[in-house]
This record gives C-alpha cells, structure tokens and sequence, in this order.
C-alpha cells in the first residue's frame, strides 16, 4: 500500500486573466521509504502541487477536484483542524529557498523549541534534549544551537532546515529545491546528508527540482512535469536510460556529462506556457518535438 496516493490532482490559481492551471490532474504515488524525484522547469507546478498537498497555499489557490491519500485518509478534503495533526507529525516539508526560512531575529534553537513544544508537546527542557540530538543527526555542532542564522554558512542553514523537518520523526519528507543556492560541493555533501537520513529513519521523500542530476543521484522514481502535468514517469534508469516524452528527452540533453566531454548541450527555447490559456498535449509535444528536432539537427 502506498504512503502518499495522489490522484488526479488540480490546483489551480484566480487571477485577474482568469483561472491560471497550474496543477492540472497530477498523479502519482509514494512506497513507504522510498524516494520520488519530481523534475520540471520553473513555472511547471511542482512547488504549487507540494504546497496544496500539505494544504499550505497563497489566498488566490484552490483545490477543484482530486484526492490526496496519506496513510489512508483524504488530505484534501480534512477540516484545517485535523490537518494541522498531519502537518510536520506525519508529513513535512524543507522549503524552498530554506536558508532563509528561519527567523532572523531568534536563535536557531527557537525554531527547534517552538516546533517540539507546541507541535509535538514536549516540555523546553526535552525540546532542548531533542534540538541537540537533531543537530548531531545532520552533522552540525550542538554549541552552535543558540547561533543566529546570520551566524550560519549556507550548509549550515540547509542542514538545520532538514533536521527542523526531521524533528517530530515523519514519514514522509518533501524536500522543495533543497541544493538550489550552494555551490556544487555543499549540495553534494547535503544530497549525501538526506540518502544517510532516509536510509537510518526509513524515510519516504519526494524531491522536488529543476536538476535532473540531483533526481538521478538520490531517487528511486522519478516524474517530470511540464505545464502543470506529469509527462512522464516510471523509474530513474528506466526514464533516464529510455525517454520517452520529448521534454524528458530536452531535460537530459540540457544537462552537462562529465563522461562525454564532447557533448553539445540543447537548450529548449521560449518560455513555459501560459497556464490561464494552455495548450493540448498533443500541441505541447508537438512543439518541443520540433524545437528539439531543429536543435539536433544543428
């Protein structure tokens, strides 16, 4: 049985165009412990899907239609109250641009305090106690708990951010462009850092980004999203090694490999289209069909 079962989700956006797609029936599903890369372009809906799943989204977003199954029960339609006994307990989230989620005006143990006292109802002297176990988890010094985020380097700042959504113990982590804004050498070291995680705790973790490479070194299945729908999906090798959609195949080529230096990078050209009016699929694969097709042959 799946952790997460989401079925022909929908988000959509009210704008002064009108009402913007931007999720458009999503599906897709999460095995307990196991790994889901979502990989798209910026604008695609990745981050807009995460947001209605955990039911965290803008004042102008609403869900029209599908089911959100988390350990049986329909996330979509509980009462605010109820979801709040869900949210970071069961199911949480490192947001994205997470360096600069914690408060700049506290001590990073607050964040730590206020999240296990009043969510998981410990007493300050527990919340303490757990804070420290949680900082030595992800490799960073407990003595640096009451350090100002200012006072942090930017792996710092993301390894607190991932111990903060690994504090109440949940099943299922969704980590938003997590390495986005480090350089190579600290994603690598945080991407090592959330496998060790996952594997240690038996985590379930959907990642969300626009690197293909970073789906690749840390997921078990992936699903590529394009104007508000998934594409394509199926296992890393399989989707990796055997694209079947063109903007799979226009991700793969845009990516840089070190094993064949030689390799011209294609770009895909124009910009993501608009979700208040969007096109067909058939229109959409057409498209990138020959924008890629004139790119090879160049």
């Amino acid at each position: 049985m799946s952790l997460l079962d989401v079925r022909d989700m929908k988000v959509h956006y009210k704008t002064k165009k009108g009402i913007s797609q931007a999720v458009d029936g999503v599906s897709f599903a999460v095995e307990p412990g196991r790994s889901l890369g979502l990989v798209g372009e910026s604008g695609c809906g990745k981050s807009t899907m995460v947001n209605g799943i955990i039911r965290v989204m803008a004042k102008n977003a609403f869900i029209p239609s599908g089911r959100v199954l988390f350990s049986g029960q329909n996330l979509a339609a509980l009462p605010e109250k109820e979801m709040r006994k869900v949210r970071w307990r069961e199911l949480s989230l490192i947001p994205q641009a997470a360096m600069d989620s914690l408060n700049p005006v506290f001590a990073v143990e607050d964040a730590f305090i206020e999240v296990l006292t009043l969510k998981g109802g410990l007493t300050r002297k527990e919340a303490h106690a757990r804070t420290v176990e949680l900082f030595t988890m992800v490799g960073l010094d407990p003595d640096r708990m009451r350090n100002f985020p200012h006072e942090y380097s930017g792996g710092m700042k993301q390894r607190a951010a991932i111990a903060l959504a690994l504090a109440l113990q949940p099943k299922l982590v969704i980590a938003d462009e997590p390495v986005t804004a480090l350089d190579v050498i600290v994603q690598r070291q945080v991407l090592d850092e959330l496998k060790r995680l996952r594997n240690d705790l038996n985590l379930a973790l959907i990642m969300i980004t626009h690197d293909i490479s970073v789906v690749a070194e840390t997921c078990d299945r992936i699903a590529v999203m394009y104007a508000g729908k998934v594409v394509e999906k199926g296992t890393t090798k399989e989707v990796l090694q055997n694209s079947l959609h063109p903007y799979t195949m226009g991700l793969e080529n845009a990516f840089p490999d070190v094993r064949q230096q030689d390799k011209e990078l294609i770009s895909i050209e124009g910009s993501p289209p608009d979700l208040v009016n969007p096109p067909s699929r058939v229109q959409v694969c057409s498209a990138l069909s020959l924008c890629l097709g004139a790119l090879c042959y160049k």
